[in-house]
């Protein structure tokens, strides 16, 4: 298909889209948990500000459905879904426990990158190599899905001695700040966001590593959900990564260099991996 004749279609196939919600009876109203995730969700003061926060709105006015976003911490955000309280979750990556508890729903991607304080930054192509040539220590989140490659060497840091899982990002970065550790593992919505946070723009260095490859995000939607809200869900999450909306959102929040490297084949993955469009009752 020619990106002429994809671009004619999702023209056609949005309105489409919006109408049906339009038209749809109401949704029940559904309550969001979300975590400190640097931009992908953060608190400022009182408010739930960030990314994904974003795009629940978007996804909120598409399908016709209220969203309540409730924050947590990380490590109850997960607990609270899995015992039925949820009825979604914010920005996920997909593990197998998880889906027993809901269905998975991307719309965007992420990749962890070791950052470490710029003394201490070197050219690492992968974690192997960062352990066994330096000496840094770092500092990582307990509740976040690695893959298996990249806990191996995680494992191996902490026989070592070189390694620390604490509650949230922000003790991270404090620790770091206080010279208790010399980086983290981290995705840039969560490192640039701390970063700024604690001054400590310029004096850090993120890199690429082999063990994590870039991975889809997206939001669980619990098993509770009735199907035909699911699929309004599933159907305004497609629209808006397929007319550019969750690319615009990133480029908000992390620039366009940034955005441009997450996005550099397009988004036909994410679009893939969804659930079909439907639009009949």
């Amino acid at each position: 298909m020619t990106k002429r004749l994809t671009t004619v279609l999702l023209a056609s196939w949005l309105p489409l889209a919006c109408a049906h919600a339009a038209a749809a009876p109401a949704c029940p109203p559904a309550t969001v948990g979300v975590s400190d995730l640097g931009y992908s969700s953060y608190l400022d003061g009182g408010v739930v500000r960030g990314s994904n926060v974003d795009v629940l709105e978007a996804i909120e006015k598409r399908s016709g459905c209220p969203l309540t976003v409730r924050w947590f911490p990380r490590s109850r955000l997960y607990a609270e879904f899995f015992n039925k309280q949820l009825d979604m979750t914010g920005a996920s990556l997909r593990t197998a426990e998880r889906d027993r508890y809901g269905t998975w729903l991307p719309y965007t991607y992420t990749r962890f990158e070791l950052v470490l304080l710029n003394q201490h930054a070197g050219k690492f192509r992968s974690l192997a190599e960062f352990v066994e040539h330096s000496t840094a220590r770092l500092n990582i989140t307990r509740g976040i899905f690695y893959t298996p490659e990249t806990q191996v060497q995680l494992d191996r840091l902490q026989k070592l001695g070189r390694l620390e899982y604490v509650n949230d990002y922000g003790v991270v970065f404090r620790k770091i700040l206080a010279g208790r550790a010399e980086g983290t593992l981290a995705p840039a919505t969560i490192h640039l966001l701390n970063q700024r946070q604690f001054g400590m723009l310029g004096k850090m260095r993120a890199s690429m590593v082999t063990e994590s490859p870039r991975a889809m995000v997206g939001l669980y939607v619990a098993n509770k959900v009735p199907p035909e809200v699911l699929q309004r869900y599933a159907d305004a999450l497609r629209s808006i990564v397929a007319d550019g909306t969750m690319q615009h959102l990133y480029e908000h929040y992390l620039g366009a260099d940034i955005t441009r490297q997450l996005f550099h084949d397009g988004t036909r993955e994410i679009l893939d991996a969804l659930p079909p469009a439907q639009f009949s009752k």
